[in-house]
């Protein structure tokens, strides 16, 4: 199997060389940290994730045996995480992206207002999705995966993943039938 630059750097770390996962923290951490907010749909919480993965992937560092990207490997420690804590905490809670890049698009305040409402319904409507729907609705629309990559990083199937999607896109129809119409 020929090694990406990321599964190199892990397979130096897994042999002692533990400079390299500086490197790969650095690169990764952000994605990371985007895959569990739009998971979970809080910062604070996504961030832990984010930190709780890495540490897990340092701790098993020696055990490491690259049979995929390391991303895919990190992403799927991640998706794990994230649906374990959606799963203990039930009740998902949401902020709001920064809202600057929205106002500064446009200037009329009630136009702002109404964007900023409707953003609010439809990141309601993602995030009372089933946490296995939001994952792969996460991976593929906003992280922009491939439906292979998504598939592998949440360990399903592809038909599974599409089906997931199919149920995704019927729900959130359903929750915002009344903005569409």
């Amino acid at each position: 199997m020929q090694l990406d630059n990321d599964a190199e750097l892990m397979q130096r770390v897994a042999e002692g060389d533990e400079s390299h996962f500086q490197d790969l923290f650095d690169r990764h951490y952000d994605r990371a940290v985007a895959i569990a907010y739009r998971s979970l749909g809080d910062l604070d919480a996504a961030e832990d994730i984010a930190m709780e993965g890495f540490a897990r992937i340092y701790e098993a560092r020696r055990s490491y045996a690259p049979t995929a990207r390391f991303t895919t490997f990190l992403f799927r420690v991640i998706v794990n995480l994230c649906m374990n804590a959606a799963k203990r905490r039930r009740i998902v809670t949401f902020e709001t992206l920064d809202e600057s890049q929205s106002a500064a698009r446009d200037s009329d305040p009630a136009a702002t207002a109404q964007r900023k409402e409707l953003c609010d319904e439809v990141r309601a409507a993602v995030l009372s999705l089933p946490p296995n729907q939001r994952m792969a609705l996460a991976l593929t629309r906003y992280e922009h995966m491939s439906y292979a990559e998504s598939a592998e990083v949440m360990n399903i199937s592809l038909k599974a993943l599409e089906s997931l999607l199919h149920r995704a896109k019927e729900n959130l129809r359903k929750k915002l039938r009344h903005v569409v119409e």
